[in-house]
Formats: structure tokens, C-alpha cells, sequence
């Protein structure tokens, strides 16, 4: 899973940066360079808010505490997150006008396309992946134990 803590930490890096450029007077695509390395950790954030909102009722009951954990966890992220993309967006005004903030939101909606057909698709693969052979192992496993009932372990 993609964690929360190491995104929300790379994505302040990456906003530390795209701030300090902004505030320099570095060029519009300079800038925007780094901000898609901050929209990059950005939506892992909003993944892992996402992701933690739709978790199975099994693992809510079995790991409840984890669950809730790491709930709280990605929200706090994803708010951290959503405040830097506000001071992004004002600070984009009043440096590159209305084009740097047109370039900003098509850049959002480039890297979001990119990241879901290719990063969380593979994430949910494997994930499927584990989930059905835990799945097959129990199944065989239960098989097996009643055909020992059944046979009165002979």
C-alpha cells in the first residue's frame, strides 16, 4: 500500500520547493516541473484517503484499531494536502495569472490519468492477487480439513 506518511512528506518537500521557486521568480515551467512532483505524492495522499474509506467490513472487524488508525492517518494527510493545493493555487495566480493556474489544473488532471492507469492499477492487481490466493489456500485448507472429518481421519 502506498503510505500516507511517505507521500504527505514528499509532497511537503516538493511544495517547500515549488514555493521557494514561485517566490524567486524561477520560470513558469521551472515551477510547474515541481509541482507535478507535488501533485505526484499529492494524489498518492488522495489514494490513500480514498483507500481507506472503501476497506473491507472483514478487515474492519478483524484489524479494527489498525483500520481506524490508518484512517485518521489519511485524512489528516489528505487536509494537509488540500490546504498546500490552496496556497498553490494563489500563489500560481499572482505569479503566472490565469494561463499558470489553466496550466496547473491540466496538469492535475494529466498526472490523476496517469497515476490511476498506472501506479493504483497495479496496486489493486497485486492486492486482488494476494486476496485470492489467501482465498484458494483457506478453501483448500477447509477442504481438506473436512475430508479428515469425514473420513474419521483414517
Amino acid at each position: 500500500m502506498i503510505d500516507p506518511v511517505t507521500a504527505i512528506a514528499g509532497a511537503s518537500k516538493a511544495f517547500a520547493m515549488a514555493k521557494a521557486m514561485v517566490e524567486a521568480g524561477r520560470a513558469a515551467e521551472d515551477t510547474m516541473m515541481q509541482i507535478s512532483t507535488w501533485y505526484g505524492h499529492a494524489s498518492d495522499v488522495i489514494y490513500a484517503d480514498n483507500k481507506a474509506k472503501r476497506t473491507s467490513p472483514f478487515k474492519k472487524v478483524v484489524f479494527r484499531k489498525s483500520v481506524e488508525a490508518e484512517a485518521i492517518q489519511a485524512f489528516a494527510a489528505k487536509k494537509k494536502i488540500e490546504a498546500q493545493q490552496r496556497d498553490l493555487i494563489t500563489m500560481l495566480n499572482y505569479a503566472y495569472g490565469s494561463q499558470g493556474l489553466l496550466e496547473f489544473r491540466e496538469l492535475k488532471k494529466n498526472i490523476a490519468r496517469e497515476r490511476e492507469e498506472t501506479v493504483y492499477r497495479q496496486q489493486e492487481l497485486k492486492e486482488a492477487l494476494v486476496s485470492s490466493f489467501a482465498i484458494v489456500m483457506m478453501t483448500g485448507l477447509l477442504a481438506g480439513l473436512l475430508m479428515f472429518i469425514i473420513t474419521g481421519g483414517k
